[in-house]
């Protein structure tokens, strides 16, 4: 099967990981497909040995993309004589490419929490996503979350064909490291992590005496002194440690030796760090957030309301959980494999790629 992998978009975050762990496996498991992998001019984006094509993006980056996006993934794909597109991201191509195509849909979070974006990004995503949406032969979710969203968001893509594909968490076995005996873990690199209410539920362990676990925020950028002057202010210097974006070596150190992964993110599409500290057996605690709860599988320790209380409580029980119940937690995540993530949209791909089947 030939396939043209639209990968422009797949830089950073979740889309990265989704894109680098799909194009490796699928190059393992099935050597004999060709796939060309279009990336953006100076990518850091590995491809393996597939085929790679760089396209040079205008700035702004934002308007030039899908410009180029347009331009290019029809022409790419017949000289390629691609069996079929994949678009990793619904912002791809404007128009119809002539091939079947299948879009991956990681969440809506643009229209559900819109001010989380600035009013020029909500556009161009509600533009792009609903042309991405509109040329799709087959929908791939990486979550029955995202695809209710979806549904209920824009009925009409009920007529399109689609199919839940859960992303793969065992590329932290791979990561440098001990397992365990760090501090315990959350996240500030985006509003959704909530890190103000992470802080605030520290502070409310302080003063009911929880002895709740050290704790390092990872990803705090620009927000680091904010958050810093409300570490200092509830007497948390010292148990709570701010952390920058770090190299990916380092970040995979700190993720594979936590001690506890605090996740309470009020909107995700799918929740990876969930089930990669699952797999890595370190407790989890969640909100109750959809896609969160659906790829915990009722292995974490679960926040009764949205308060820092809440948390602080949710934290004391994931620090209690025995040795079974974190064995029953990592044997749920050995189910979230990228093999099983690439075997599945492979199979989708085949089965709007006739031609394939002749070939």
């Amino acid at each position: 099967m030939r396939v043209l992998v639209e990968a422009i978009s797949a830089e950073f975050g979740g889309i990265r990981t989704y894109v680098e762990n799909l194009l490796r496996v699928w190059h393992q498991v099935h050597p004999e497909d060709d796939l060309l992998v279009v990336v953006p001019a100076g990518s850091t984006l590995p491809t393996y040995d597939h085929t790679r094509h760089e396209v040079h993006v205008p700035h702004p980056e934002v308007l030039g993309r899908p410009i180029i996006q347009t331009l290019t993934v029809a022409r790419l794909a017949k000289r390629f004589n691609a069996d079929v597109v994949l678009a990793t991201l619904p912002a791809t191509s404007l128009v119809r490419t002539g091939i079947p195509t299948a879009v991956v849909v990681y969440d809506l979070r643009h229209e559900l929490r819109p001010d989380h974006f600035t009013r020029r990004r909500r556009l161009l995503r509600a533009v792009s996503y609903s042309r991405g949406y509109a040329i799709a032969d087959r929908i791939i979710s990486i979550s029955q979350r995202s695809l209710d969203d979806l549904h209920r968001l824009h009925p009409r893509t009920r007529r399109t064909p689609a199919s839940v594909v859960p992303l793969g968490a065992d590329h932290v076995l791979d990561w440098p490291g001990s397992v365990g005996g760090g501090q315990a873990i959350a996240f500030a690199h985006q509003v959704n992590k909530n890190p103000d209410r992470i802080v605030d539920a520290w502070a409310d362990g302080r003063r009911r005496g929880l002895g709740l676990p050290d704790l390092t925020i990872l990803g705090t950028g620009g927000d680091r002194g904010r958050l810093a002057a409300r570490v200092a202010a509830a007497g948390l210097t010292g148990q709570v440690t701010l952390a920058p974006f770090l190299p990916d070596e380092d970040f995979q150190q700190v993720m594979r030796a936590a001690s506890m992964i605090v996740f309470p993110s009020d909107f995700e599409g799918f929740g990876l760090p969930v089930i990669e500290g699952m797999l890595l057996g370190a407790p989890v605690v969640i909100g109750p957030e959809p896609a969160c709860l659906e790829v915990a599988g009722g292995f974490a320790s679960v926040l009764d309301e949205w308060t820092p209380a809440g948390l602080a409580d949710a934290v004391v029980r994931a620090r209690d959980f025995d040795a079974a119940h974190l064995e029953r937690a990592r044997a749920h995540a050995e189910e979230f494999t990228w093999r099983r993530c690439a075997e599945h949209t492979r199979s989708i791909l085949a089965g709007i790629a006739p031609a394939a089947d002749r070939r």
